[in-house]
């Protein structure tokens, strides 16, 4: 089989510069247990290597968040994921006497910080319960969210100039529906379109994509919301292709494309690039 990469593969910048703090870390505090607060980056793969070098990964809810930042003691080494977190999570472990960092990635820090700054009320749309958007509404006093999966409620914003930001890893065909939605209400509001680049580049690339393939492989963790929405963009622009969305090579031996002649690869922006490589040169093969 004839296989093509997107020129954007691999991990991108944000969750490169977060692997380099968590590697950092490690050798300087190679006496200390080193805990990450939720995923670093959404990849089971790549959470499952950390745990291989001894790096513990703490989950949390709304409910046992607390509990679990005091639980920590003197000498252990906390790790903010790339999602960008509460900063009363900061003013916890700083009471405890605990070390920590933040890997949270630039493009969300951001955000967050426009969030903090704001004295217009703000309509942030993302997921429900997405670490990113959990934090951007913990970052704002004024703050709204747009469900992705929900109608807004849109009488409880009394302005005409609500400011209108999103999460930075949405599919840009959703979020275009989204904006128009949030015009037909609000004819002054002030939008901040912050989906990062590389999630952009990536969609585009999908959407830009010719008809001369017929198999489009998408490989990214389920749990990655860039790239379920890499995904979906494919599936709505190439109907008459065959989509996959996988996670590794043994996903996509489940499936039947015996009969495909030309692939193109595509990755969400926290994918190891070794699972990508297994894929392109098992599909090579066919």
């Amino acid at each position: 089989m004839e296989v093509v990469l997107s020129k954007y593969i691999g991990y991108c910048f944000g969750v490169n510069k977060a692997i380099e703090i968590l590697f950092d870390i490690q050798k300087r505090y190679i006496n200390n247990d080193i805990y990450l607060f939720g995923e670093l980056i959404h990849n089971s793969f790549f959470v499952e290597e950390l745990k291989k070098k001894n790096i513990k990964i703490v989950s949390f809810n709304d409910e046992n968040a607390i509990a679990k930042l005091n639980s920590f003691k003197k000498g252990d080494i906390v790790i903010f994921s790339a999602h960008g977190h509460d900063k009363k999570f900061d003013e916890i472990l700083i009471n405890n006497g605990v070390t920590f960092f933040d890997a949270t990635c630039p493009i969300v820090s951001k955000n967050l910080s426009i969030i903090e700054k704001s004295t217009s009320p703000i309509i942030f749309i993302g997921k429900k319960g997405h670490p990113e958007t959990d934090a951007s509404l913990a970052h704002g006093k004024n703050i709204y969210l747009y469900d992705i999966n929900s109608k807004f409620d849109y009488p409880k914003i009394d302005d005409e100039a609500p400011l209108v930001l999103n999460q930075t890893t949405l599919s840009i065909l959703e979020l275009k529906e989204i904006i128009e939605d949030i015009k037909n209400h609000y004819k002054n509001a002030k939008f901040v379109d912050e989906i990062c680049m590389q999630t952009k580049f990536r969609q585009n690339d999908v959407i830009e994509t010719d008809d001369s393939f017929d198999l489009l492989v998408v490989v990214g963790d389920k749990k990655s919301s860039n790239s379920r929405k890499l995904f979906e963009v494919a599936k709505a622009k190439h109907t008459k292709k065959l989509v996959l969305f996988v996670e590794n090579l043994s996903d996509l031996k489940q499936y039947n494309i015996s009969n495909c002649s030309k692939a193109k690869i595509f990755s969400g922006t926290s994918t190891p690039l070794v699972l990508i490589k297994e894929i392109e040169e098992y599909l090579k093969r066919i």
